[in-house]
């Protein structure tokens, strides 16, 4: 082999594996490499050796973690659109200050981004956005880091600032039908690379034409790739698909009676939907994705995830945009979705952490239809595998017997700077806390610089917009 890892606590998400069933938990396991894939689970004393040997004495093994929902280039202006009202927040907090940003910007923001998910422990992450390659070029793919590649589609003007959520929005069918063939040379391009899974991005229906997403769906059914759209996100939308469609109507039902929902329809957020509606979409194997710290912080909401897992439905979590959660560490991210859901459900037993470590591992993988290639550490799957130091402060002590505090300690008490090593197809992205792939200070030094100016620029929009962080300014409270 390659390269073994040794002597930690290796807990697979594989009921299969280990003797514990449940989450695979191998006591003094090992994980061995060999081109890139897992060629060995299991006991420390029994594994072949290998070029390489990494002592992981102390530390946990897990499936890298995924990221199944995000925007990364607006972590360039963290910070920018939070304490305001869920009706502000896109068009009057945030969209004045990112459309200040240049497509370096943007960029650059997508790399702090990655960074900072990898270093909290995602190997995959799923960028949602226009002109995604792009960004696969200039960050995913020189980072090392699996990317899911979601090409944005939407058919209203950029600059959405003074819009009224009671009237429709104005389609530009022109400008639709070029993004969905922009959506396709991204399959085209990355139709044969390993570490890209492309996907079609409608945005939402209050931002779509049912023609185009007709012709999207049918595509989908062409090629297999999927549709990651954000359904049911909010009253802006609802007030939107009401004005378009009527007053009884709402995203769930367009979509139901346009035939538009199929176990290829990946859903975001989904709290804006009913208990009936999630139903109807568990019930037609729709994926569902929870952004907590997100959902929380822009509309004072829990996703549903504990409600959509009981309809039979399978979910996973992402971080989706800084200004709104603050960033993407998977891991704070994590605990958020566990107590959240406790709290929204007044059920301390909603979501255990063994459930919640499934949202971004295994079933994260399911979602994103990545299942037979990573979310387990199981032989013959993609070694997409970090290491976390389980003598961290937040996670000691640990016991093994009689159960595994280690589970619960990593869930509820980790912090992402925990992670230690980082693997995607067996190459090292982190090694003892340090970048392999990239210099991270360089990075942040230009995103420090880089964000100065930004909100520099958009002073004055921002200002016009008048969104109550402007009145927060005035009163001299930012």
């Amino acid at each position: 082999m390659d390269t073994r890892i040794t002597n930690a606590l290796v807990v697979t998400m594989d009921e299969a594996v280990g003797t514990s069933g449940g989450v695979g938990i191998v006591d003094d396991g090992a994980v061995g490499i060999r081109d890139g894939k897992i060629a060995y689970v299991g006991p420390t004393a029994d594994c072949p050796a290998a070029s390489e040997t990494i002592d992981a004495a102390g530390c946990m093994v897990l499936p890298g973690l995924l990221n199944a929902h995000t925007h990364m280039s607006q972590t360039l202006i963290r910070g920018a659109a939070q304490d305001v009202p869920e009706i502000e927040w896109m068009n009057a907090a945030l969209g004045p200050i990112a459309n200040a940003m240049t497509e370096s910007d943007r960029i650059a923001g997508a790399r702090l981004g990655a960074i900072e998910a990898i270093r909290t422990g995602a190997t995959t992450i799923c960028e949602y956005t226009k002109d995604v390659g792009q960004y696969v070029e200039s960050v995913y793919l020189p980072l090392g880091v699996r990317t899911v590649a979601t090409e944005m589609i939407n058919e209203i003007p950029a600059d959405r600032a003074t819009n009224d959520p009671d009237t429709p929005y104005p389609f530009d069918r022109e400008q639709g039908h070029k993004e969905l063939a922009q959506a396709e040379s991204v399959f085209e391009t990355y139709e044969e690379n390993p570490l890209v899974t492309p996907m079609y991005g409608p945005q939402a229906l209050d931002m779509v034409s049912i023609d185009l997403l007709t012709k999207i769906e049918q595509r989908s059914s062409e090629t297999g790739g999927r549709i990651h759209m954000h359904i049911a996100q909010g009253q802006r939308e609802a007030r939107q698909i009401a004005a378009r469609y009527g007053t009884n109507e709402t995203t769930v039902s367009v979509l139901e009676s346009q035939g538009l929902l199929s176990d290829r329809l990946i859903a975001t957020h989904l709290h804006g939907a009913t208990p009936d509606e999630r139903t109807i979409l568990a019930d037609r194997s729709v994926r569902m994705i929870g952004c907590p710290s997100s959902i929380v912080a822009i509309d004072g909401i829990v996703p549903p995830l504990v409600e959509y897992r009981s309809h039979g439905g399978i979910a996973a979590i992402g971080t989706d945009q800084a200004p709104g959660p603050g960033g993407h560490n998977m891991l704070r991210e994590l605990r958020t979705a566990a107590l959240c859901s406790k709290a929204a459900n007044t059920d301390p037993t909603a979501l255990p952490a063994w459930d919640a470590l499934k949202l971004v591992t295994i079933d994260a993988a399911r979602v994103l239809g990545l299942d037979d290639h990573v979310g387990s550490l199981t032989v013959g799957k993609q070694a997409d595998i970090i290491t976390i130091d389980l003598k961290s402060v937040g996670i000691a002590p640990t016991a093994s017997k009689p159960f595994h505090t280690a589970i619960p300690n990593l869930v509820y008490g980790a912090s992402g700077m925990d992670v230690r090593d980082v693997f995607v197809n067996g190459t090292a992205l982190l090694r003892d806390h340090e970048f392999v792939t990239i210099d991270s200070e360089k990075v942040i030094a230009d995103a420090i610089d880089r964000a100065t100016a930004v909100f520099d620029r958009a002073e004055d929009a921002w200002r016009a917009a008048d969104s109550s962080v402007v009145t927060a300014v005035t009163d001299g409270y930012l």
